[in-house]
């Protein structure tokens, strides 16, 4: 069988190429194509596959299977049959992307080894960012921040990147930072004097081609430090959005960027005020409202009967309704609130009245349904939620009468 001729490494920044198909299969049950050159480059070494166009079609991803052929994975069948000609064109947006990625994390990884003796142990070049863990424990931020600053460096310096084959007997004698995973010919990529390693995906030809590195975070994993970076256009990227923040954040403190951080904190600080003040403010509501109700309730043998809405107040209101319960000798209660997320909180209080749990018993098994309540308490106090506001006056109506039918003994 005809192999594919790969073009990817003598011409990196090759964006189109005609070439013939060679066999149309499938692969994860979507149709590939065999051709007989490419500069399509397959998934490997951590670097995705490229995507693009294959005539009119979709390439999905570019791929090797088990005997080693380059298949071209295809959104659809392809127009062009076996023995025709084809235009591929490559998506240079996201080919130049993980090129850069890929340089970039190799100048990281290469630093990390030179500066403090630390291996990688595995990469990943994510879609929106790339990962190196670490065989170590800890990294200092001091110790990001001069990474982050010698490779920006090596990026200023304009360093050649460059690839040759040698043997695997040669290659063992280099002292590579990372072991040979390949038995023949092995590629080296060098970055100057900077890092070399054995390598089969694809770089930028200099580093000044990658721009900047930018560090996003860190996080522990298995014993050992995750990093994350953005290299690239990425990293350029997120420099012009954060400026963007820091401008518009002090445009809103009234203060210079060096100042957004006490600003905030001042901010912080009145919110947290103002949450106490409308705070001490839904209490005062609340007991107000208690009091309007408890002169218009009914009583029944001599114990007042509540019915409260508090639907057009502020959202805690109803933490505050408890103290004011709490306070009277006798009540019955019925207060309830439709929330914002069409909810409806509910609050039963039954004190000074005789049986409390029997009669809270009858109305979760006679009311609490109309609205398909849930919640429970105990004495003086029960709570909770329920799925069918609209249902809130038959509720209500139906809590008033189980009232009404428990203190004069009769059955509503």
């Amino acid at each position: 069988m005809q192999k594919t001729t790969p073009y990817y490494y003598q011409q990196t920044y090759e964006r189109e190429l005609s070439a013939i198909i060679t066999e149309i299969t499938t692969y994860n049950k979507k149709p590939a194509v065999i051709l007989d050159q490419t500069i399509c480059y397959p998934e490997g070494g951590g670097q995705p596959g490229d995507i693009g166009k294959l005539g009119n079609v979709s390439i999905l991803d570019t791929v090797k299977d088990s005997t080693g052929q380059i298949l071209h994975v295809l959104s659809d069948e392809p127009q062009e049959g076996v023995g025709e000609q084809v235009r591929i064109t490559i998506d240079w947006e996201h080919r130049y992307d993980y090129m850069q990625q890929h340089t970039a994390q190799h100048l990281l990884s290469g630093t990390l080894y030179r500066l403090f003796t630390l291996d990688t142990v595995s990469v990943h070049l994510g879609h929106d960012s790339l990962s190196i863990e670490v065989d170590t424990q800890e990294l200092s931020t001091q110790d990001i921040d001069t990474l982050e600053q010698e490779v920006n460096q090596i990026l200023s310096h304009n360093i050649a990147v460059t690839a040759q084959e040698l043997s695997l007997d040669e290659a063992q004698k280099l002292g590579l930072r990372r072991s040979i995973k390949v038995d023949g010919d092995v590629r080296i990529v060098r970055i100057g004097e900077y890092d070399a390693i054995a390598c089969g995906g694809i770089h930028v030809q200099r580093t000044h081609e990658i721009e900047a590195i930018q560090f996003l975070r860190m996080e522990p994993i298995r014993g050992r430090v995750k990093t994350y970076w953005l290299a690239g256009a990425r990293a350029v990227n997120a420099i012009r959005r954060n400026r963007k923040i820091v401008d518009a954040a002090g445009t809103l403190l009234s203060v210079p960027p060096e100042g957004i951080v006490d600003g905030i904190e001042s901010v912080y600080q009145q919110l947290s005020d103002i949450r106490y003040r409308v705070g001490e403010l839904s209490r005062i509501v609340a007991q107000v409202r208690m009091d309007e109700a408890l002169k218009s309730s009914q009583t029944m043998n001599n114990v007042p009967a509540v019915v409260i809405d508090a639907t057009p107040w502020a959202d805690d209101i109803m933490k505050y309704f408890p103290e004011t319960l709490f306070a009277i000798p006798a009540i019955m209660a019925c207060i309830v609130r439709t929330r914002e997320d069409g909810k409806l909180t509910w609050q039963i209080a039954l004190k000074g009245c005789g049986n409390e749990i029997d009669r809270f018993n009858e109305i979760r098994n006679r009311a609490l349904p109309i609205i398909s309540g849930k919640g429970g308490g105990k004495p003086p106090l029960w709570q909770g939620i329920g799925l069918l506001p609209d249902n809130k006056d038959q509720f209500i109506d139906k809590v008033m009468q189980i009232f009404a039918g428990t203190i004069d003994g009769k059955s509503s």
